[in-house]
Order: structure tokens, then sequence, then C-alpha cells
């Protein structure tokens, strides 16, 4: 039986019978196709789900770097308490109380002293040189496991090493930002002496030997992130940081796509920057993805859609809808179809509310050529001008031009719309609180 059969079997009503087994199994969510393919021990459900029971999982070991963290690391390291054996600091200087709140929070905890050498994976790699067994759980002293989501950790991986006990691959929960987006393909588990190490001075990620990267599997585990909160980005100072780091790497790697387009999306601050500071971003990533990348590794190639994806967002900022239309033809046949038609509702609402708007104002233009004759027609352009405004976000035109349509004797479609509006908004309120 392979991997895939038998997480279809886990997925069909009734399809295994209630054990350990099918509990941890919902737990995975998504598995690499040269995993999906993977040959099981058994190919026997019943037969596995026994010995399932009789499997001694292997140890877990979190890797947890940490610089100055002594308000969080105590809530990070509680929350793992379920999901872990041991836990090793990587602390890169503290000057605060981190290592002592997090020997307080966990007795066994390992502290690793290594200066900060500008390298998120140097540190991450440390992990791998000390600990010698099991699973390695790297968790940011900034995440907190989701106190519904206590245990899954453990489940998950001693699935995973009963059924995968030979094969190398790495393991991903999701991690959610904030007030922000969630992140699936994160690759925080290893196995401790496999082959993966990281690479990338920021934005670090496993790979092999040749810059590939490895099988994976995803995990319905959840931990929360607080370290792109803005007050969070601006008090440590996050966005030069990665900028620089993202600089350094682009220096080494000058072939290398990917640090142009992270220098761009860390740096760029869309509340402030001109339109000329946009326009020339926008020209800096796409010198780098128009580089043919056919046979690159992954290491290379892996960021030129979310390439495409940061030029359509630039485009948005600065207007530059021929760019969006040739980006998001791009993501449309890479499969990226919510990205594509996101980008291109945007380009084509604005279009249609600058129409709109337009003809606010050309309404506006012709009132002082109003006659008795066309007093008529007069009063149901105000009417249009009205419900125009209305839709363009015009709001300010609305009641004006609706009382001069009333004025003349129209404005009944106009009066609809606003009793339409008082009946929906009501709902809208409500989902907000």
């Amino acid at each position: 039986m392979k991997f895939a059969e038998l997480l279809d079997l886990a997925r069909t009503p009734d399809g295994l019978p209630p054990s350990r087994l099918a509990s941890d199994l919902a737990l995975v969510t998504t598995v690499s196709m040269d995993l999906a393919a993977a040959r099981l021990p058994s190919p026997d459900p019943v037969e596995l789900a026994a010995r399932y029971e009789r499997h001694r999982p292997a140890p877990v070991t979190a890797a947890v770097l940490t610089r100055d963290e002594e308000d969080g690391i105590a809530r990070c390291l509680t929350a793992l308490a379920q999901d872990i054996d041991h836990c090793l600091l990587i602390d890169s200087g503290s000057t605060d109380a981190t290592v002592e709140r997090a020997r307080a929070a966990r007795g066994d905890v390992r502290v690793l002293s290594a200066p900060w050498v500008d390298d998120f994976s140097h540190h991450r790699n440390l992990a791998l040189r000390h600990i010698a067994e099991g699973w390695i759980v790297y968790v940011d002293a900034d995440e907190v496991l989701r106190p519904e989501h206590a245990g899954r950790f453990r489940r998950a991986l001693a699935l995973l090493d009963f059924l995968l006990p030979a094969t190398d691959f790495v393991v991903s929960p999701a991690i959610v930002d904030v007030e922000g987006p969630t992140y699936t393909n994160t690759q925080r588990v290893l196995r401790a002496g496999g082959p993966f190490r990281f690479r990338g001075r920021v934005h670090e990620h496993p790979y092999d030997d040749a810059g590939n990267a490895p099988a994976r599997v995803q995990i319905d585990a959840r931990l929360d992130h607080s370290g792109y909160l803005p007050e969070v980005i601006e008090k440590r100072g996050k966005r030069d940081l990665y900028g620089r780091l993202s600089r350094l790497c682009r220096d080494e790697e000058p072939d290398n796509p990917k640090w142009v387009y992270y220098e761009v999306r860390d740096t760029v601050d869309y509340r402030t920057a001109s339109r000329e500071e946009l326009m020339t971003s926008f020209a800096r990533v796409e010198a780098t993805v128009a580089e043919p990348v056919a046979g690159a590794p992954d290491y290379r190639a892996e960021r030129i859609v979310d390439a495409w994806i940061l030029l359509c967002e630039l485009a948005v900022r600065f207007g530059g809808a021929d760019h969006i239309v040739r980006y998001a033809a791009r993501l449309a046949d890479a499969g990226r179809t919510v990205e594509a038609t996101y980008y291109r509702t945007v380009m084509e609402s604005s279009r249609l509310l600058g129409r709109l708007s337009a003809l606010v104002d050309a309404v506006a233009a012709v009132e002082p050529d109003e006659e008795p004759g066309n007093r008529h027609l007069m009063a149901r352009l105000f009417e249009l001008q009205s419900t125009l405004a209305l839709a363009s976000g015009r709001y300010e035109a609305v009641v004006p031009a609706y009382r001069k349509a009333v004025a003349r004797g129209a404005g009944e479609s106009v009066t609809e719309d606003f009793e339409m509006l008082a009946r929906v908004l009501p709902g809208v309120r409500d989902s907000t609180r």
C-alpha cells in the first residue's frame, strides 16, 4: 500500500476503523508527490494500526533561536510542553533575562551560546550538530503553539516515523501571522542526522547538497507568530535587518534572483514609498526574473512565481495596468488562479471606477446647459449622477445630486438604492462585531 492510498482511506467515511493510527493520520494535510508514492511497512491497514499501537516514537527536540526574547520565551516553551522531550536554546548574546526565563519555564533547557554572524542558516544548522537523534522542531521565540493543537507535533511525528522510517523529508506546520497571512510550506521539522542543511542568510530553508528542496509533509499544527506586527518590526528593526541580509546574499550570489525579490519585498514600505520608488523597485525585480532559470535548483528558482506576485502588487501601487496584465497572465499559466484573478479584478475595477467617476463629472459639466425643455432629462441625469457617485465612492456628490433629481421630479431609483443599503448595513455591522 502507498502512503497516498492510506491517506485516502483515512479521509473516506468508514474507510478506516477507529484507532490511534486513523486519528493521527487526520493530522496529515498534504504530502508531496514523491512521498505520496512511498510504500508502507504493511499493505494491511488493520495490521498497520495494530503495529502502530506498539510503536515507540523517536524523541522530539525543540531548537529555539533567541536574542533578547525575555518577553515571549516562557510562553513559547510552555506551549510546547506536550510535544517535545528536550529543548536546545541557541542564544546569540541576549543581554536580558531570556535564558533565565527559558530555564524557569523548562528545567531541562540546554543553552548553546552562539555569537550572531549575520546568518540565520548558520544558527539553525548548529542544532543539527548538537542534536543526535529523533526530530528537530525549529520554533522561533515569538511563535506560540495554539492551545487546542497541543500534542499534535508529537502525534504527527510519531506517525510519520512509523510509516516512513527510512525516508528523508521535512515537515511543515502552519504558521499564522497575527493580523496577517497563514504560511503552510514552512519546513520547520527535520530528522536529526538527515542530509538536509539550511541555506541563505535570511528566509532560510533546508535543501539537499544539490540545492533542491526536500520532500514535504504538511500537518495540522499551528503556531501563532507575532513577530511581523508593525510595532514589533519597528521596535526590532526587522525591515533594516532583513534588507541588509538580503543585500549580503545578493552580493554573494548575484545570479540568484530571489535575493532581489526578498530585498524589495522586505524593505519597500507601501505607506511611504513614492511612485518613483515603486517603479524603481519594480524594474529591479523584473530584471532579475527575466533571466532564464530552466534546470536551476530550487534554491535559485523557487521564488520566481512569488516575484510575479510582487510585481503585480508594485504595479497596482503605481498604476501599471499593462504590467498587471502581463504578470497576471503568467500567474494564471502557473496555476496561481486566485492571485491572477485578484490582480486582474483590481485592475479592471480601478478602470471601471475611474470611468464612473468621470461620468459623475460629465453630468456636473452640463448642468449650466439646463433649460425648461430638457429639465426632465436633467432630472434623470442627476438621478444617474447620484447612483454613479455612490458606486464610484464619490460620496460627497451623492446627496446633492439626489436632491437635484428630487427637485425636478425624479429620484425614485436612488431612493430604492438607499432603502436597499439600509437593509444591508445592519448585517455588515453585525459581521464586524
